[in-house]
């Protein structure tokens, strides 16, 4: 089953860069200075607290600056990074990804003792190196997936991502607190090492392609036999102009938008509304923000499960498919998101309803995420690199809207005003999805197969 095994280390590798992306969140607590109106913080840490450790005496702006700066490379790169893996391979493309992460991580404690313009400068070239990321994931998705399976090889993949929001928490608020180690630098190094050792294992197990990956089975290897992510494809012609202008890429570019939107504003504002409105310390705060990151993380290979289930028995086509899954990710989280905006102050209601939420976005591998490869596995890479794009970009929208909407008044009133946007954001990106997303593969993605069969097999016969 070595093409699980590719989707496995698909999903250990987006686990090990997003533990460094949300490092980065909790080391700043530590890296900055403590003021004396500072209250979340116990009286044993203030016992353990070593101040042969570097502080700095950042303010708000430019704390927000340090880790913005991130997502200015983020934007950047998944567009040429798709064309790059295209060229280059998946395998390789992550795993130069995965390299240079691991060097810039372990470069952060330098950089800040240095200088706060070299600090952000290194954030940058961090999210240029991130942005690369799913694009040559699905590269490599397109290459070892059949259509059967995708919901769930792709749902594999992004529990990486769910995984590391739990584990990189908690680990990451020990390691900066463990001061006889070294306190918040250590936390950068420590990442940087599993990130090497994540390199090592993904360069020894994983091959570009199934026929290339000397261990796979024949009866694993049959399965993509007719299958054209076998044949020899140049990417020197990539239909730039029929991708931009194709509905089925744009109903998938928007969903992302609108999912993104939700996704970020969840794992990022969330926490502040449940300390600043609801009123808890930071410790209580993380416990609650885990709740409904563990409630996503069955549901997401559920669904996935389910997708591939009602594909395979023919209950619904590829496309219903992805639109019932849609309508589950998207639609319900508006729902709840319009529902918190009126009962939102009580705790209870909200922890439910904010876990239905995650649950419902839990259903968004199988739908929009797989539909990429749905429309064209050979170009899948540089379709995610324009959504990737496309939604970090609105993700940027909403918490800057939120941080106006509640300058100088931080209040529930203001913060239901950002989850009715977010749900009316979700609702225009589930019609649109709806309306003109495609199952099946596009014209503009076929155009070059019959040569590319041809010269495959002429290929085979020289041999």
């Amino acid at each position: 089953m070595k093409r699980f095994l590719v989707a496995g280390m698909c999903a250990v590798t987006k686990f090990l860069l997003y533990c460094t992306r949300i490092n980065m969140s909790i080391a700043m607590i530590a890296m900055v200075r403590r003021r004396e109106n500072t209250t979340n913080f116990s009286s044993n840490d203030d016992q353990l607290y070593d101040t042969s450790i570097p502080t700095y005496n950042w303010d708000e702006m430019t704390q927000q600056i340090v880790l913005g700066a991130f997502y200015i490379g983020y934007i950047i790169t998944p567009i040429p990074g798709g064309w790059f893996s295209c060229c280059i391979g998946g395998k390789k493309a992550l795993g130069l990804v995965l390299l240079c992460e691991c060097i810039l991580t372990a470069l952060v404690p330098i950089a800040t003792e240095v200088s706060i313009n070299l600090l952000i400068a290194v954030r940058v070239l961090d999210g240029a190196v991130q942005g690369v990321a799913f694009s040559a994931i699905y590269v490599l998705l397109g290459k070892w997936t059949v259509h059967e399976e995708r919901s769930i090889m792709v749902s594999i993949i992004y529990n990486g991502v769910t995984l590391s929001t739990i584990v990189s928490s908690h680990l990451s608020g020990w390691l900066c607190t463990a001061y006889e180690l070294g306190g918040w630098p250590v936390s950068f190094y420590t990442y940087s090492v599993f990130g090497l050792v994540g390199l090592v294992v993904w360069t020894t197990l994983v091959y570009e392609t199934p026929n290339t990956d000397p261990f796979i089975t024949k009866k694993e290897l049959e399965l993509f036999v007719s299958s054209e992510e076998r044949t020899k494809v140049t990417y020197s012609s990539v239909p730039w102009k029929a991708i931009f202008t194709s509905s089925a890429v744009w109903a998938i570019v928007i969903g992302y938008v609108a999912f993104d939107a939700a996704w970020y504003f969840s794992i990022t504002e969330i926490p502040i509304f449940i300390s600043s409105i609801l009123g808890f310390d930071a410790k209580t705060t993380g416990f609650l923000t885990s709740i409904p990151a563990i409630a996503r993380l069955p549901v997401v290979l559920i669904s996935a499960a389910c997708a591939d289930f009602i594909i395979r028995r023919n209950i619904l086509s590829i496309l219903n498919t992805r639109k019932l899954c849609v309508i589950i990710d998207l639609g319900v989280a508006a729902v709840c998101f319009l529902i918190i905006s009126q009962v939102g102050e009580s705790l209870g209601a909200f922890i439910v309803l904010i876990s239905i939420t995650f649950c419902a976005l839990g259903f968004n591998p199988p739908g929009l995420n797989t539909n990429s490869l749905d429309i064209s596995s050979k170009y899948a890479g540089i379709i995610v690199g324009i959504a990737t794009t496309f939604s970090s970009i609105g993700a940027f929208i909403v918490p800057f809207i939120l941080g106006k909407l509640t300058e100088n008044n931080n209040t529930f009133k203001q913060w239901s005003f950002i989850f009715i946007i977010n749900a009316a954001i979700l609702l225009f990106g589930m019609v649109f999805f709806l309306i003109f997303a495609k199952g099946e593969e596009q014209d503009w993605s076929k155009e070059d197969t019959e040569q590319e069969q041809k010269e495959t097999t002429y290929l085979i016969k020289s041999e």
